[in-house]
């Protein structure tokens, strides 16, 4: 936990478990306080998704991602699973998805064929720059999107809470 932790919040040497897992908290107290993306800067909840996404087991992913995606509103849901289906390749076959067991099952499907996961359908793939970099305004603006700050940011904090309860 304490390397998660340090990776997600500065893994400085003056800073301890507690103060790490007091930035935690506050990432996901903001998370749950209003609007899912209300609250949450998209770098912030880019960076936390890369973090902890890549420490969870598909069933985990799939977890969290239903739970995230469970406290989107029904329009976002539906705007989410037409990216994703397009970013699959079927186009939205079957009609809209907004169901958020349907959508982690789509977004665990999409995490076993793209190296980053959601972190690429929003434009911060396997490798990119999420830290500022010259992108041409592309993953700033798109970050700017509350779709995409709910989702990384729903899942990332999400899966956050539960290590912590495991703990």
């Amino acid at each position: 936990m304490d390397q998660i932790l340090g990776g997600l919040f500065g893994g400085n040497d003056d800073d301890d478990e507690p103060t790490r897992r007091n930035r935690a908290n506050e990432f996901v107290q903001r998370y749950q306080t209003g609007a899912p993306e209300d609250g949450i800067d998209g770098m912030e909840a880019m960076q936390n998704y890369r973090q902890v996404s890549d420490r969870l087991s598909p069933d985990e992913y799939e977890d969290a991602s239903r739970e995230a995606f469970g406290r989107m509103p029904s329009n976002q849901r539906q705007q989410f699973g037409q990216m994703l289906q397009q970013q699959m390749g079927g186009g939205g076959q079957g009609g809209p998805v907004e169901d958020p067991r349907e959508l982690a099952g789509l977004t665990r499907q999409f995490r076993q064929q793209q190296p980053g996961g959601l972190a690429s359908l929003f434009g911060g793939g396997g490798g990119g720059n999420a830290r500022g970099g010259n992108d041409g305004g592309g993953l700033g603006d798109m970050l700017q999107n509350p779709i995409a700050r709910a989702a990384l940011g729903g899942v990332a904090a999400i899966a956050m809470q539960k290590m912590f309860n495991k703990r």
